[in-house]
């Protein structure tokens, strides 16, 4: 860490305590948000345009799509008024958090890119925002893996080190910012979910509904969150003892 005596620069936001980390490393960062960004952004494409009133009315008809509310049986014309609902808005979310995710690849690779060209070779540019991007990704490729936030919240805090006293918060930062994505597709499935049953006349069921999703919201965010900081610890830790 000899470099305690050289200023922060690049992007305003560098930090002498965070770890360096080779420029290639946030391009493939960026390359892996904007595959994801596409993959959603074809589903959402597909949900939009190709899913319609006429494909889920013969799914209906022919038994392939059920839909049971609370033990509830509903007709043939309040499961095509539900269902149509949730599947337009789900497209919805899709496509704007995978448009997003696109947009936001560009614009991370492009700062970090204009980071590194205004600094001299022997300054790093790495930061904290960066070092939260980087174990969302993290989290977001090892999702597989149970309990992944703790692995991207404790490779945050490793880059951010527990010198800086923030290793702990760049972990939760980037615990919940490998569940954005999740979130807005959540609240746009929310969405879905109490307009479809407010237009078969099942307002309350939406409210109750609605609810449920809402605090499934604030679940995942706090899930993504509070493993990330803890995390954050173990990798702040980690860093500490090398």
């Amino acid at each position: 860490m000899g470099t305690t005596d050289t200023p922060p620069t690049g992007d305003g936001n560098s930090d002498v305590f965070t770890r360096p980390v080779p420029e290639y490393i946030h391009w493939l960062a960026g390359v892996i948000i904007a595959l994801g960004g596409m993959a959603l952004t074809v589903g959402g494409t597909a949900l939009t345009f190709v899913v319609d009133r006429g494909l889920l009315q013969e799914g209906i008809e022919s038994g392939e799509i059920t839909v049971i509310v609370l033990e509830r049986d509903l007709t043939e014309a309040q499961m095509l008024d539900l269902s149509l609902e949730i599947v337009n808005w789900t497209g919805i979310g899709l496509l704007v958090t995978g448009i997003g995710l696109v947009l936001f690849a560009i614009g991370y690779v492009a700062v970090r890119h204009r980071a590194r060209r205004e600094v001299s070779d022997d300054e790093h540019v790495d930061s904290y925002r960066a070092s939260a991007v980087l174990g969302a990704v993290a989290t977001a490729v090892l999702s597989f893996v149970p309990f992944s936030p703790v692995l991207g919240g404790g490779l945050a805090g490793y880059l951010e080190q527990t010198e800086s006293g923030r290793s702990i918060s760049v972990g939760g930062v980037a615990g919940f910012l490998s569940m954005v994505p999740a979130l807005v597709i959540l609240a746009f499935v929310s969405a879905g979910l109490y307009n479809g049953f407010a237009t078969i006349g099942e307002s309350g069921l939406g409210i109750v509904v609605g609810t449920v999703m809402v605090l499934t919201v604030l679940f995942v965010a706090a899930y993504g969150a509070g493993l990330g900081a803890l995390g954050g610890f173990a990798g702040g830790r980690l860093a500490e003892t090398e």
